[in-house]
């Protein structure tokens, strides 16, 4: 969808519909909608309609101008909600409700007017966002709230006309940093829609040489380097645990190292970001449970948002170097999987107990961690994966966890995170957690049991990263999907992570 800027004074603001934003029972409505009933759309203030919308969240509206009157045909009202509970999240999906309105009627050419983001009371917020702030959010919403992915259907696919450009009306040329803004959030969602479609297609689709045909095809449109290592060179190169999760599995084995390096930043330390790229879980020779199986095609969440991320940094030229590293592979049983009790060698020189073969993702982490760190010294390495149901139990589907070293990265993820609409929670990285990894046989086990699951996972993972260079661990077990709508990320894969990554180069 195209984002066209269009200036005149509000009298003469012309397109297929305008929409505005209103609280729930306002004592007053918003400036922009008051400035428009006062004016071009006096015909508003006599509709019973005004009175009957209520502003509530998801609620939408359509009102129609009688015949011949003023130049926009339709208002649509989007709901924000009560005004002492406003936060940007609200913006965001009233603004997907919206576009959703515009998709379902077929109009092709609706607008905001930028003033209509102007005076919004942030009763829930210490500071107002800026209006630079709330349009990145609007046009977020806007345009990934639309996403689809209907690659595979064959049947009853026709459907209304898709709006084909979204106006921002403007009484006065907008300031270059309400542009720059824009043409950021349409780098976010082209990343946002490509995380999701990975995640969301099948597991015979998405195949881990798939993977690396689109980092491929990224690092061609933006100029990135890539190297893509099959099973021998994984071996080759020490990466043990990776190599015996694949060692299972018919499917080939990839390792994918991108790159994004801008003329003069080649020397400097990079950001990293580890994508866990489990195309299909099985849980190996410690089968998962067959229900709901076939949800583990998304077990690839991680490396799809690294990939989403780089979409998102080519498109918007961000000029910091930054590292993508995706293990890939499924986990399947066979005459060659690797079994409970197995002892490996990790690519750091580590021995692991197998305690679970349904434990892979940080073993296949665990090698990339180790190879990122030395052989690119990262300024910071970011791990992110669908790693533990634990972190399910104990954050719900909304909230993914964050651990990591120093203490205070933590925090600042899960700050960058709100900020982007993005919720993480701190949890504890104490040493004493390490107690329930310790093995007869080996180094450490892969599990520690059922308590605190998630922790130790990320304690597993800690052993593998230098303690002079900071990293965090992202587990998005359950958030990288959801069963329900909230506008701005429809049912299905929601491409969590990529916002938070992407703004994490922008802000590092």
């Amino acid at each position: 969808m195209q984002i066209e800027w269009k200036t005149a004074p509000a009298s003469e603001w012309q397109a297929d519909a305008l929409i505005f934003f209103t609280f729930e029972k306002p004592g007053e409505l918003l400036p922009a909608l008051g400035k428009f009933v006062k004016n071009s759309g006096k015909w508003l203030a006599d509709s019973p309609a005004l009175s009957d919308f209520k502003g509530k969240p998801s609620e939408v509206t359509v009102l129609y101008a009688p015949a011949g009157v003023g130049p926009t045909p339709r208002v649509i009202l989007a709901g924000l909600g009560p005004v002492d509970r406003f936060e940007t999240e609200r913006l965001r999906n009233a603004s997907a409700f919206a576009l959703r309105k515009c998709f379902e009627l077929g109009i092709l050419r609706p607008a905001i007017a930028v003033e209509a983001l102007e005076g919004f009371p942030c009763a829930a917020q210490n500071t107002p966002p800026s209006l630079e702030v709330l349009l990145r959010e609007a046009l977020v919403g806007a345009m990934a709230g639309l996403h689809q992915f209907n690659e595979l259907k064959t049947k009853n696919t026709t459907v209304p006309g898709c709006p084909e450009s979204l106006a921002l009306l403007c009484e006065k040329p907008p300031e270059t940093s309400l542009r720059e803004i824009a043409a950021l959030a349409q780098c976010e969602v082209a990343g946002i829609e490509l995380a999701r479609d990975l995640t969301i297609s099948p597991a015979n689709r998405v195949t881990p040489p798939f993977l690396a045909q689109a980092a491929s095809e990224i690092a061609a449109r933006f100029g990135f380097s890539i190297e893509i290592f099959d099973l021998d060179a994984v071996r080759s190169m020490g990466m043990g645990a990776f190599a015996a999760v694949a060692a299972g599995s018919s499917e080939p084995a990839r390792l994918i190292v991108l790159e994004h390096a801008p003329a003069g930043t080649q020397n400097d330390a990079p950001l990293v970001f580890i994508g866990k790229g489990i195309t299909f879980d099985s849980g190996g020779i410690s089968l998962k449970p067959a229900e709901k199986m076939e949800d583990m095609k998304q077990d690839m969440a991680g490396a799809a948002a690294v990939l989403g991320t780089f979409e998102a940094i080519g498109a918007a030229g961000l000029s910091r170097r930054v590292v993508g590293i995706l293990p890939c592979t499924e986990n399947m049983p066979g005459g060659k999987a690797y079994k409970p009790g197995d002892v490996l060698r990790s690519y750091s020189g580590r021995t692991v107990e197998v305690i679970s073969t349904d434990a892979e993702g940080r073993l296949i982490l665990c090698d990339a961690l180790a190879y990122a760190a030395e052989r690119f010294k990262p300024a910071l390495m970011v791990d992110i994966a669908t790693l533990t149901g634990s972190s399910i139990i104990a954050l719900g589907r909304d909230v993914a966890a964050v651990m990591g070293n120093p203490e205070a990265l933590p925090e600042a993820i899960r700050k960058i995170g709100t900020s982007v609409g993005e919720r993480f929670w701190p949890l504890p990285l104490f040493d004493f957690y390490f107690e329930g990894l310790k093995s007869e046989v080996a180094d450490m086990k892969n599990v520690a049991g059922r308590p605190a699951g998630a922790i130790c996972a990320g304690m597993f993972l800690k052993q593998f990263v230098p303690d002079q260079i900071p990293w965090a661990h992202l587990d998005i077990a359950g958030t990288a999907w959801t069963d329900k709508d909230t506008g701005f990320t429809p049912k299905g894969a929601t491409g969590f992570g990529v916002r938070t990554l992407f703004e994490l180069v922008r802000k590092k």
